[in-house]
């Protein structure tokens, strides 16, 4: 928070219940990280003014009529004792329309996006090398980013933030798709072993386009599951083939005229190089087994709410001692166990120099 955005409140003299006027924060630069602290402090004190306060993480403020409990210095409970607060989040000074929540940052379309690049070395066959890897991390960016936009948004169109665990986005749209009569507005079934939602009922156009979001998002983690391996491979494959000229690098750059000042700038963006592939190439590696989780998540949370149909059940033997407590086995759900310690810890063509 600004140090502008600061307030305070003066109070309004009463017997029993004192009041107060409209205090207004400013503006929140990192509402991920900003903490809002109510505290109440006694005009007319001595040796001590401070009576209670309380702290609230900003991203955890709910918007309207709300009783803030006070607590010690130390954080015991003062009973009976609370403060009565109205919370409106504006984006921008002076009012304007809320803010959605658990959106600090705008997301820009497809042609807006940014990914990493490679630099130039000014070594010919170097620099032709590298260039096969362009399209590669572009489109490992765009796996990822296609993941992660689709998911804040459908956790959005449950109205919760993007820290908000997938069970709770489930646990919210079951409670939309119950309906008067009982029986949920939808089932889910597995598709190729991805979970997706089918309408049962007619839907309210809120509850149509949560699951439209929902849809999206199973679409986007599909994409990037199944085309992660191959382009991975690809920024592997320039990888290795660009750890190939390292030996050669000085002998390289002279050849093609390179000396002093300008051959170590040729060696610093090989560097680079190298690092970037290794890293976007780790980066896709852990955002393939994060999706992979999400879709185990998800038709977990589906079972838990109800929202598991009978099909897509599979029958396991009451006999056995072994049998797992989920519904749903890991090679229906398209998932299998990763090693979480190996996304980043391979040293394999670390692109080391």
């Amino acid at each position: 928070m600004s140090p502008s955005g600061l307030g305070r409140f003066s109070t309004v003299p009463s017997l029993s219940r004192p009041s107060c006027c409209p205090c207004f924060l400013g503006q929140v630069n990192m509402p991920e990280l900003a903490l809002l602290r109510f505290v109440v402090l006694d005009d007319d004190y001595i040796g001590d003014d401070f009576i209670g306060q309380y702290s609230v993480a900003f991203e955890c403020l709910q918007p309207g009529y709300r009783n803030v409990p006070l607590l010690g210095l130390v954080g015991d409970p003062l009973p009976h004792t609370s403060l009565f607060v109205h919370v409106a989040v504006t984006n921008r000074r002076g009012g304007g329309k809320a803010q959605r929540r658990g959106l600090s940052v705008r997301r820009v379309g497809r042609r807006g996006r940014d990914h990493v690049t490679l630099r130039h070395t000014s070594i010919k066959v170097v620099d032709e090398t590298f260039k096969t890897a362009g399209g590669a991390l572009k489109e490992a960016a765009e796996l990822r980013d296609d993941a992660q936009s689709t998911t804040a948004s459908f956790k959005e169109q449950c109205g919760l933030p993007t820290v908000a665990k997938l069970k709770q986005c489930i646990q919210s749209l079951a409670t939309r798709l119950q309906s008067p009569e009982g029986p949920l507005g939808a089932t889910m079934v597995l598709r190729e072993g991805y979970p997706c939602l089918e309408p049962l009922a007619n839907l309210s156009e809120p509850t149509r386009k949560l699951l439209s979001a929902y849809d999206t998002m199973i679409a986007a983690q599909k994409q990037l599951i199944e085309n992660a391996d191959a382009v991975q491979e690809r920024i592997a494959q320039v990888q290795r083939e660009g750890m190939d000229f390292h030996e050669d690098l000085s002998r390289l750059g002279e050849k093609d005229g390179l000396k002093g000042r300008k051959l170590c700038k040729a060696v610093e963006s090989f560097t680079w190089n190298i690092t970037v592939l290794k890293g976007q190439s780790d980066l896709l590696r852990g955002a393939k087994v994060d999706s992979l989780d999400a879709l185990r998540q998800l038709a977990l949370a589906c079972e838990a709410c109800g929202l598991a149909s009978s099909s897509s059940s599979s029958s396991s033997s009451s006999s056995s001692a072994n049998s797992s407590s989920s519904t749903f086995s890991a090679a229906e759900l398209h998932y299998s166990t990763h090693s979480l310690s190996g996304r980043r810890s391979s040293t394999h063509g670390n692109g080391r120099i």
